[in-house]
């Protein structure tokens, strides 16, 4: 367990775990299923919780209570954990993050693991066309970010556009910097899905 979550080993392209939500009276509050995908940048763990994108239904528990444990364990070990490890490709994981509308981000990179750099190429290249859209209409005060944005997109272009093996070396290190910053780096295992 780090910072009030257990993270389910080994450790992959994907981040599997549950999140405990206490109080000062020592109840156990909603389990949260947490699921993130280790190769985008800046995954953190913020406020000892995870990104908190699929919640499991409620289960409030006191931690007084006989067998808490157990109950624990049995909750655990059930449908929540198979729904969640269910989860494994970068195909799966696309559908699931379009389902929840996650950032471009995601697709963009997700596309670039399952070998489909031209697919994900585009997406950046569509990032581009939207942040020099607000270039011209937004706040002055974020130019400086938006330039910045597009410098980072066009970058991964020459990535995804130089082939398979430059791309997973990318991506290996994103995964690798955000296990480390989770505590899960000694759990972490790389294997491309591509090559």
């Amino acid at each position: 367990m780090i910072k009030r979550t257990v993270f389910v080993r080994p450790v992959g392209h994907f981040l599997h775990g549950f999140h405990f939500r206490t109080t000062s009276h020592g109840d156990i509050h909603p389990i949260v299923q947490l699921f993130h995908p280790l190769y985008v940048p800046r995954v953190h763990t913020p406020f000892g919780g995870m990104p908190e994108d699929y919640r499991s239904g409620a289960l409030d528990l006191k931690s007084s209570e006989p067998g808490v444990e157990q109950k624990l364990i049995k909750t655990l070990g059930g449908d929540i954990l198979d729904s969640l490890l269910r989860i494994d490709t970068p195909d799966k994981f696309q559908v699931w993050a379009d389902h929840l509308g996650y950032s471009r981000e995601f697709p963009m990179l997700t596309n670039a693991l399952a070998g489909r750099r031209e697919r994900a190429a585009l997406l950046a290249e569509r990032e581009i066309t939207n942040y020099d859209k607000s270039v011209r209409i937004g706040d002055p005060s974020d130019l400086a970010w938006t330039k910045k944005r597009i410098r980072r997109l066009r970058r991964l272009i020459r990535i995804f556009e130089s082939g398979q093996r430059r791309t997973n070396r990318l991506l290996r290190t994103f995964e690798r910097l955000n296990a480390r910053n989770n505590g899960v780096e000694a759990w972490w295992r790389w294997s491309p899905v591509v090559d």
